[in-house]
């Protein structure tokens, strides 16, 4: 029976830790995105918390996530945008997929259009926002 015991907090203490670590790595996406109009386009921005790009295990154990933004060029800020309607710098793969704005809501079901590949790979931005307009004279 104490082993049992012993296994039971082992796991326990392996649980806890696990959760209070949680928050330090997790990627999540911020549930506001900002707009403003540019001329005929909309500028979208998303911000969200990203993992590090790490490249020894020390500084896996050590760095933590780290906020990020994404700024999309949008034709409109209501109604269903194509993927393909979203400008892309040259260098960049194209999206395919959509972005569903209603009523102050958008959705976001994005995916890179790379040829070769067998399977979609998504944007980490895919997510549901709440639309804030941005002042231009200030930051949100």
């Amino acid at each position: 029976m104490p082993t049992v015991r012993r296994m039971l907090v082992v796991g326990l203490c392996v649980f806890t830790l696990a959760a209070a670590c949680w928050g330090r790595y997790a990627e999540t996406n911020d549930q506001r995105a900002y707009f403003a109009l540019e001329g005929h386009a909309y500028r979208v921005e998303m911000k969200g918390w990203r993992f590090p790009l790490v490249h020894d295990p020390l500084s896996l154990l050590l760095a933590r996530t780290h906020q990020e933004s994404l700024t999309m060029e949008l034709p409109r800020i209501e109604g269903v945008i194509d993927g393909t309607e979203i400008p892309v710098a040259s260098d960049h793969p194209r999206y395919i997929g959509r972005v569903v704005i209603t009523k102050r809501k958008m959705s976001v079901d994005l995916y890179y259009d790379t040829p070769g590949e067998q399977t979609r790979r998504p944007l980490p931005w895919n997510d549901e926002y709440k639309l804030v307009q941005k002042d231009a004279g200030r930051t949100p």
